[in-house]
C-alpha cells in the first residue's frame, strides 16, 4: 500500500468514525503492504481488538470505495511487544498524537477565553506543578477541545520524554467496559494510573450517572494527583452543576483552578471567521465577516459552518463570496428559527441567540455570560408583552421587580451606545411570528 494511498484511507476513515475513536485506534496502527495482504499492527491487544470492533467495517469500505480491496486484511500486534501486550498494554506508540493545526497560536484569544488560555499556557510549561487538576467548563463549540489539544501539542513537542493520553470520557468508558468483558483491568489501570505522566480528559459530563466509571476514575485521578502527575478535564457545565455526577469527584475538579470559555464576543467572532478563511484560503470580504459574525452568536463550529456554507454556494455558483450571498444563505435559515411572540416564545429565541440554555437564564448563576441575555429577556418581555415588572420577575425565577426594572433600564441605555447589544436585539425581534 503506498504513502499516498494510505493518507486516502485516513482519510475516510477519520470523515466516517468518531474523533476519538479515530485518534484512539487508527493514530497508533502502522500499515504495511504485502503480496496478498495489507498487514494493521497495533501495539497491544487491547487496541488491535477494539479496532477489530469499531473500525473494521469501516476500513473495508474505505478499501473498497478506493478499489484497494482485493487483497485480505490481517490484524497484528507489534512483534516488538507481543510479550509485553501479555503484562501491559502502555506502550510509547500508544500514547496521543497531537495535530499541529490545534496549537495555542491558532487560537482566537478574546476576553470571553483569555482567561482559561492563559491557564492552559501556564500547564503546557509546568505540567502537575501549578493547576493541578485544570478543569476548563463551557458550551459546545467554544474552544474548549482545542486548548486541550494544544496542551498536548506543546508537551509533546517541547518534553518528548512525557507520556500522554488525550481522549473523551465516552472512549475512556468504552475502554473500562471492554477490559472488564475481556478481562484485562490490571492493564487499563496500568494505562491510565503509572503509566500516564500527563491525562488530557474532554467532555467530563459524559460520566454523569455512569457509576462504575466514576468510581474507576476517582481513584485514577487520586493516584495522578498524588504522584503530581497533570489533569486537565473539560466540560459543559460547572463542576457543581453536572447532575449525576458524585459530590467527591465535584469536589475534586475544584481543588485545582476552574476556568470558563464563553461564547466569543463580535470582535473575536470576526477574527476566528478570518482566520478560519485564511487557513482553507477562502478570500472572505470584511463586510461579509463582519455580518456573518454579527448574526451566528452561538458558537464557533456554527461560525465555521457558515463559511463553508457560502464557500460552497459560491462555488457551486462560479461566484465570489460578497454581502448578498450572505445575507441570502442567512435568510435561509430564518424561517426555522421563527417562534411565536408569547413569554415562552421569547426566552427560547434568547437563549438560542446566546447558545445558553433556557433553564440558566431563569437561575440564579451569576456567570457573566449570562447577565445581559437575561435583561434582554426582561426588556423583550416588558416590550412586546406589556408584562408588568411582578409579572415578568415570577417568570423569570421570582426576581424582584426592582431587578427587573433595573434590566430594562440598563438594556434602554446600553443600546443607544452598544451596537453589539443593538444588532442581537433586532435579530431576535426578527424571529417573532
Amino acid at each position: 500500500m503506498s504513502s499516498n494511498s494510505w493518507t486516502q484511507i485516513r482519510e475516510r476513515l477519520k470523515a466516517s468514525l468518531p474523533a476519538h475513536i479515530f485518534s484512539s485506534l487508527v493514530e497508533p496502527s502502522s500499515f504495511f503492504e504485502k503480496e496478498d495482504s495489507y498487514e494493521i499492527s497495533f501495539p497491544n491487544r487491547f487496541t488491535k481488538e477494539s479496532f477489530e470492533e469499531k473500525c473494521l467495517s469501516p476500513l473495508k469500505n474505505a478499501l473498497k470505495t478506493l478499489s484497494l480491496d482485493a487483497k485480505r486484511i490481517e490484524l497484528l500486534v507489534a512483534a516488538s511487544n507481543q510479550e509485553s501486550a501479555q503484562q501491559t498494554f502502555i506502550d510509547p506508540s500508544s500514547f496521543s498524537r497531537f495535530d499541529p493545526k490545534y496549537r495555542f497560536d491558532t487560537f482566537v484569544i478574546g476576553t470571553s477565553n483569555q482567561f482559561a488560555h492563559a491557564a492552559c499556557q501556564a500547564v503546557s510549561k509546568q505540567p502537575g506543578q501549578c493547576y493541578n487538576p485544570l478543569f476548563i467548563f463551557g458550551g459546545a463549540g467554544l474552544g474548549k477541545t482545542h486548548l486541550l489539544r494544544a496542551i498536548g501539542y506543546e508537551l509533546s513537542k517541547n518534553q518528548s520524554n512525557l507520556r500522554i493520553l488525550f481522549l473523551t470520557s465516552e472512549a475512556f468508558t468504552n475502554e473500562l467496559i471492554q477490559a472488564i468483558r475481556i478481562d484485562r483491568m490490571r492493564e487499563f489501570r496500568e494505562k491510565y494510573r503509572s503509566g500516564c505522566d500527563v491525562l488530557l480528559l474532554d467532555d467530563i459530563h459524559f460520566l454523569a450517572g455512569k457509576e462504575r466509571t466514576q468510581e474507576e476514575f476517582f481513584y485514577t485521578f487520586n493516584y495522578l494527583h498524588e504522584s503530581r502527575k497533570q489533569i486537565v478535564i473539560t466540560s459543559d457545565r460547572y463542576p457543581k452543576d453536572i447532575q449525576g455526577l458524585e459530590n467527591r469527584l465535584q469536589t475534586r475538579f475544584e481543588w485545582g483552578l476552574v476556568a470558563d470559555v464563553q461564547p466569543p464576543e463580535v470582535e473575536t467572532r470576526v477574527a476566528i471567521l478570518k482566520n478560519k478563511a485564511e487557513e482553507q484560503k477562502i478570500s472572505l470580504p470584511d463586510d461579509v465577516a463582519h455580518y456573518v459574525a454579527s448574526h451566528v452568536t452561538s458558537n464557533i463550529r456554527e461560525l465555521e459552518g457558515s463559511l463553508h456554507r457560502l464557500q460552497a454556494h459560491a462555488s457551486l455558483n462560479n461566484s465570489s463570496i460578497n454581502l448578498d450571498l450572505a445575507q441570502q444563505i442567512l435568510r435561509d435559515l430564518v424561517p426555522r428559527l421563527k417562534h411565536e411572540l408569547t413569554a415562552d416564545g421569547v426566552l427560547k429565541l434568547v437563549a438560542l441567540t446566546f447558545g445558553l440554555k433556557i433553564a440558566d437564564l431563569k437561575s440564579n448563576k451569576r456567570a457573566r455570560n449570562l447577565s445581559e441575555p437575561r435583561q434582554i429577556c426582561m426588556y423583550l418581555l416588558r416590550k412586546h408583552l406589556m408584562m408588568s415588572l411582578p409579572e415578568i420577575g415570577a417568570f423569570m425565577g421570582d426576581r424582584h421587580h426592582t431587578t427587573i426594572l433595573h434590566g430594562v433600564n440598563e438594556i434602554i441605555s446600553r443600546s443607544k451606545t452598544d451596537p453589539e447589544l443593538e444588532i442581537n436585539i433586532s435579530k431576535i425581534e426578527s424571529l417573532f411570528r
